[in-house]
C-alpha cells in the first residue's frame, strides 16, 4: 500500500487504455492535447502526465484544480489510472498544513482558469510575463510550495514539469509510480 503524507504531490493522465469506462471522450482528447503541447515544448521532448494536484491527508483527500478547485478522493478519483507521487525532502507536517489552507483560502470553490490553456500550447513561457492569474492544476502545485518557501517559482510549470522535478530535482524524493490502486491496495 502505498504511504501518502499529506504535502505530496501527484501527477496523473487519464488512460482509457487502462480503464475505458473512467475518463469521458472530452477528458481523454483534453489529455491528448495536453501530452502533446507538453512534449513539444519540454526538455525531453516526453511528456506522459497531464494533470498535478496535492494530497492534504494520509488517507488520500486531495485539493485540486479541476472545473473549480476543490477536494476529493485520490482512491475513487484515480484509481486504475497512471500516477507519478513525490515529496519534497523539507516538506514537514506544518509546512503542507499551512500550504493546504493557503490553497484553499485563496482559490477554494473558484472557477479554473481555462483561458490559460490554449497559452501552454502555443507559448508557455508568456505566462512568466503575465500578471499573477489563477494557477492552473499544476501551476497551484508549485504555487503552494512557492508559499512555504521549498519552491521560487510556479508560473508556467506543466504536469511534466512537475513529473521531472520529482523524478530528477535532489529536493524531491519519488513516493510511487504505477498504477493507482484502490484504499485497499488492490
Amino acid at each position: 500500500m502505498i504511504q501518502l503524507k499529506p504535502g505530496d504531490i501527484v501527477c496523473t493522465t487519464y488512460s482509457q487504455e487502462l480503464e475505458p469506462e473512467k475518463p469521458s471522450w472530452f477528458q481523454s482528447a483534453l489529455s491528448f492535447g495536453i501530452r502533446q503541447a507538453e512534449a513539444f515544448h519540454d526538455v525531453d521532448g516526453k511528456a506522459k502526465y497531464t494533470h498535478s494536484f496535492t494530497i492534504t491527508s494520509k488517507s488520500g483527500r486531495t485539493f485540486e484544480a479541476l472545473w473549480t478547485y476543490r477536494h476529493q478522493d485520490i482512491f475513487s478519483a484515480y484509481r486504475g489510472q497512471p500516477v507519478l507521487i513525490g515529496r519534497h525532502k523539507k516538506m514537514t507536517s506544518v509546512k503542507a498544513s499551512m500550504m493546504h489552507y493557503m490553497m484553499v483560502d485563496r482559490f477554494g470553490g473558484e472557477w479554473y482558469p481555462a483561458w490559460k490553456l490554449p497559452l501552454f500550447g502555443l507559448m508557455p513561457w508568456m505566462l512568466r510575463m503575465l500578471p499573477a492569474s489563477k494557477p492552473v492544476c499544476s501551476e497551484l502545485v508549485f504555487w503552494g510550495l512557492k508559499k512555504i518557501e521549498l519552491m521560487d517559482h510556479w508560473k508556467s510549470v506543466t504536469p511534466s514539469y512537475v513529473a521531472d522535478a520529482i523524478r530528477r530535482w535532489k529536493s524531491f524524493e519519488k513516493v510511487y509510480e504505477g498504477i493507482m490502486p484502490n484504499k485497499e491496495g488492490k
